[in-house]
């Protein structure tokens, strides 16, 4: 398990980021569009719904110049957050990798990789009367909760929605959308920006304690408090979690301990002070 360690600048609000227009068909990015306000972008559809079923969609074909298999999803929607989808099952094309013959860990795209009985935040393209993942060559899905947020719709604010819908699936799901919680914190923060504190702070009490490291990570980057701090220290010296979240922890409060050193210096003739927390790196 690794931990995407995204930039320590929270990403200004995104306004009007459902009024996105999708590109031209045809139209691909040269890299991966990782933000949800990207993913918005090159989609003509975005929506969230649990699929039901997969099967291959026929042979093998070339796709960004690489063989590719072909899949059919259908899924079951539960809400459309841009452009406009006529049933409530739909159906969708996504290709997978193929390994050429006797390879071994060879690094690639990380491609869709739908699985029947998972919900998903889903990005589509229209091609003539068919539906496709955005981007091929990519894997732009996001997995969700189970179960969708019931809300007003006469009166919603789609990006507060999504936002609830992914801290929720780090509470719903712990031992596996839980692994990447960093992940959703930060697309949460890019779709309602300094209000993603409130919505992460209460995991600092999550009873996973994996959970509680990746929260306090975070939010170290942008409201340091006791409880971060304590957080962080408890992580560094609990052997129930992996080494690399140990050390993790432990690196961060070094960080900040050197950083508090230089604010200090840097602060030495001021006329007040700011009283911040204790960081204790001590192992025992």
């Amino acid at each position: 398990m690794r931990v995407f360690r995204l930039s320590a600048q929270a990403v200004p609000l995104i306004i009007g980021l459902f009024a996105i227009p999708a590109l031209p068909q045809g139209i691909q990015p040269e890299y991966f569009p990782q933000t949800i306000p990207e993913r918005v972008r090159f989609s003509d559809i975005v929506c969230s719904g649990t699929v039901v079923k997969i099967s291959e969609a026929g042979k093998p074909i070339n796709v960004d110049g690489e063989e590719r298999s072909q899949w059919i999803a259908t899924a079951a929607i539960d809400r459309v957050f841009k452009g406009t989808l006529g049933p409530n099952f739909v159906e969708f094309k996504y290709y997978g990798y193929i390994p050429p013959p006797g390879a071994i860990d060879i690094m690639t795209r990380v491609m869709a990789d739908f699985r029947a009985g998972n919900r998903y935040l889903i990005f589509l393209n229209r091609h003539g009367s068919d539906l496709e993942v955005s981007i091929a060559p990519y894997q732009m899905e996001i997995r969700l909760a189970p179960r969708g947020l019931m809300s007003d719709e006469s009166n919603v604010d789609l990006s507060q929605v999504l936002a609830k819908e992914l801290v929720t699936a780090v509470q719903y799901e712990p031992e596996t959308i839980g692994r990447s919680a960093t992940r959703y914190y930060s697309w949460t923060e890019e779709l309602i920006g300094k209000q993603a504190i409130r919505l992460v702070e209460p995991f600092l009490s999550s009873s996973d304690p994996l959970i509680r490291y990746q929260t306090a990570w975070w939010l170290s980057f942008r409201q340091v408090n006791s409880a971060v701090i304590n957080e962080l220290t408890n992580a560094m010296r609990d052997e129930r979690i992996e080494e690399w979240a140990r050390s993790g922890a432990r690196e961060r409060l070094i960080d900040m301990a050197a950083g508090d050193t230089f604010l200090l210096l840097r602060s030495k003739n001021a006329t007040t002070s700011v009283a911040t927390p204790k960081i204790d790196l001590t192992l025992n």
